[in-house]
C-alpha cells in the first residue's frame, strides 16, 4: 500500500490506496479545472478547526476580525449561533486591547468634554486575487449590526493599478439592523487583471457588534436576481454601489406612562380594545338618541293626524245631522202651510 499527496495551491490531498498512472493523471486534470474563485467561499471552520480559509487578516488598522467557535463561550455583544440557527463558526469585529483601554478612557471623559471627532477603528479581511476577466461573480454572504453605534460595513473591490491600489465600493450597510441575521449580495464585476475582495468593518464604539458569516459565489443568477433577497435596494448615485439603510430604528420612542403627562397621552396607555368597547358603546348612544326623536317624531305626526280625522269626522255628522233636521223641518213646514190652505 502506498501514499500519494498532491500539492495544489492551498489544497492537499492524501491518497491512501494505490492508483495507477492514469488514474493520478485523470485526477490531477479534474483538480487543477476548477474556478479561481473557489477558494473564495469561506464559513470560518468547524468545531475545533477555526479558519479563515484564503481570506488574509489586514492588522494595525485598530481593529481585526475574530472567530467565533461554536460552544465557546461569547465575549462580543453579537449572536450566539451561525446565520442557520444552530452553533457554528462565524467571525466578528473586535477592537484591537490598545483602542479598547483608549475607548474606556473616552468613556469617562465624555461626560466633561465632548469629543468634536471619533477616531474610526477598521478591520480587513482581505480574499486571493481573483481572475475572472469575462464574467461578473454574484458575491453572497450573511452579515449581523446590532447596537446603538454599530459601525459600517464595506464590502470593497481592490485592484492592482499602475498608480498603485485602487479600491472601488460595491457594497455597504451602516446602523443598526436588528438583532438578526440578514442575506447580502452584491455583483463584483470582472476585470482584465486580478482583483481582492476586501470586507472591510468600521466603528468607532465598542457598544456596537458587526459579525459575518458564509462567503460564498453564487452560480446561475442573473444581474437581477444578484440582489439582497429581504432587504429592498435602495437608489444610488452610482451604477457600482449599492447602499442599504437601517429599516428600524433602535430605541423606539419615548411614551409616559402617566395620565398626567400631557395632551393625549391617556389615550396612549389605554388598551386598544377597551378604546373600540367605548367608541362603539358612545355610537350606540348616539343612534338611540337618533332613533328616539324620530319615534316621537312619527308618533306625534299620527296623533295629530287622528285628532284631525275625528274633528272632521264629527263636523260632517254634525253637518249631515244639521241636514236632516232641515229637511225635516223643512217637510213640516210645507205640510202646515198644505192644511192652513
Amino acid at each position: 500500500m502506498r501514499n500519494y499527496m498532491f500539492s495544489l495551491p492551498y489544497l492537499t490531498l492524501f491518497s491512501h490506496f494505490t492508483l495507477s498512472q492514469r488514474k493520478r493523471a485523470w485526477l490531477l486534470t479534474r483538480l487543477t479545472s476548477f474556478p479561481e474563485y473557489l477558494w473564495f467561499a469561506c464559513d470560518f471552520g468547524w468545531v475545533g478547526n477555526p479558519s479563515f480559509c484564503g481570506w488574509t487578516l489586514e492588522k494595525d488598522t485598530g481593529a481585526e476580525w475574530m472567530i467565533q467557535t461554536s460552544g465557546a463561550p461569547t465575549v462580543h455583544k453579537g449572536p450566539n449561533l451561525d446565520h442557520t440557527g444552530v452553533p457554528g463558526n462565524f467571525i466578528y469585529m473586535q477592537l484591537a486591547v490598545e483602542t479598547e483601554m483608549e475607548e474606556e478612557e473616552d468613556e469617562q471623559e465624555e461626560d466633561e468634554q465632548e469629543e468634536d471627532e471619533v477616531e474610526e477603528r477598521v478591520a480587513r479581511l482581505a480574499s486571493l486575487p481573483v481572475t475572472a476577466p469575462d464574467t461578473n461573480l454574484c458575491m453572497s454572504f450573511w452579515y449581523h449590526i446590532f447596537g446603538e453605534h454599530a459601525g459600517t460595513l464595506h464590502i470593497k473591490q481592490r485592484r492592482q493599478t499602475e498608480e498603485g491600489r485602487a479600491e472601488a465600493l460595491l457594497w455597504t450597510v451602516s446602523g443598526h439592523q436588528g438583532s438578526r441575521w440578514r442575506e447580502g449580495r452584491l455583483l463584483v464585476p470582472h476585470s482584465s487583471t486580478p482583483y481582492e475582495v476586501v470586507i472591510e468593518g468600521v466603528g468607532d464604539r465598542s457598544t456596537g457588534h458587526i459579525a459575518l458569516d458564509n462567503i460564498k459565489i453564487l452560480d446561475g443568477l442573473t444581474p437581477e436576481e444578484c440582489k439582497d433577497p429581504d432587504i429592498p435596494e435602495a437608489p444610488t448615485s452610482q451604477p457600482t454601489e449599492i447602499c442599504i439603510y437601517p429599516m428600524d430604528p433602535y430605541y423606539p420612542e419615548e411614551v409616559e406612562n402617566s395620565e398626567l403627562g400631557g395632551p393625549g397621552n391617556m389615550l396612549k396607555t389605554l388598551d386598544p380594545i377597551l378604546i373600540t368597547i367605548i367608541a362603539m358603546s358612545a355610537l350606540g348612544v348616539f343612534l338611540g338618541a337618533i332613533c328616539g326623536v324620530v319615534l316621537y317624531c312619527a308618533c306625534s305626526h299620527g296623533h295629530m293626524s287622528d285628532s284631525r280625522n275625528l274633528s272632521a269626522l264629527e263636523n260632517y255628522n254634525f253637518e249631515l245631522v244639521d241636514g236632516v233636521k232641515l229637511k225635516k223641518d223643512s217637510k213640516l213646514n210645507a205640510q202646515n202651510s198644505y192644511s192652513e190652505a
